[in-house]
């Protein structure tokens, strides 16, 4: 008779957490990329596309909700 395989163990809490904390810093950096390149620069030089701005918040919202999305899933 053979053992049966034991499945290979997935990763473990603790790095399931950092990978996602991870994420949701890619994902806030994105957010205030967005805000930075399409709203704070051209305010500064004057120069306002306000499509642009609309892109940008809404960039911004899509980015902050994904981000809460991924850090609800972080377990104790």
């Amino acid at each position: 008779m053979t053992d049966p395989q034991r499945p290979k163990p997935g990763l473990s809490k603790a790095a399931r957490n950092e990978r996602r904390k991870a994420v949701a810093t890619t994902l806030n950096a994105l957010a205030v990329a967005a805000v930075i390149s399409a709203i704070v620069q051209p305010l500064i030089s004057g120069h306002i596309d306000w499509a642009r701005v609309t892109g940008a918040l809404g960039a911004f919202l899509v980015f902050q909700s994904l981000l809460h999305y991924v850090l609800t899933r972080v377990e104790d």
